[in-house]
């Protein structure tokens, strides 16, 4: 007789009925000041990682349009290319929020006493632990920013 295997998937838990009550059951166990810490990793990651990726897109570009070196903010002010300029500067924003969380994740690990409460409040908790909430962000990295990047080089390529 098999044992039936547990379906930890992240679609799974988004999509099973409940999810905001379990959500905020996995909130409830974050009571260390250490998770302070977060937040602004989060952000910082965000900001490292949109601007980034926005100053690849604005290379991409001045690759193809030359002339547009050094005009970034004449040409970002204008409202004659709405739909390329939102196409270079959402994505970023979309792909920032994965990424960035995967990279304040990685510098919260860092200092020790923050990974040991980390560790003991992800204790029996799906989805909590480092190496799950790090699957799961490159889980959605893997869908997230290479569609993303599609979109901000097309934007690029069509900001004339």
């Amino acid at each position: 007789m098999k044992k039936k295997k547990k379906d930890n998937s992240v679609f799974r838990e988004l999509t099973t009925k409940g999810y905001f009550r379990r959500a905020q059951e996995r909130a409830q166990r974050r009571k260390s000041p250490w998770n302070l810490i977060l937040l602004p990793l989060v952000l910082f990651g965000i900001l490292i990682i949109s601007g980034g990726q926005f100053s690849f897109f604005w290379q991409v570009n001045t690759w193809v349009y030359p002339e547009h070196a050094g005009r970034l903010w004449n040409i970002m002010r204008g409202n004659d290319h709405q739909v390329s300029q939102m196409l270079m500067t959402l994505p970023c924003l979309f792909t920032g929020i994965p990424l960035g969380m995967l990279l304040a994740n990685c510098i919260a690990w860092c200092i020790p006493p923050a990974r040991r409460i980390f560790d003991r409040e992800a204790k029996g908790v799906t989805h909590a632990s480092f190496r799950s909430s790090m699957s799961d962000l490159g889980k959605v990295s893997l869908f997230v920013v290479p569609i993303s990047l599609a979109l901000g080089v097309i934007g690029a390529l069509t900001l004339r």
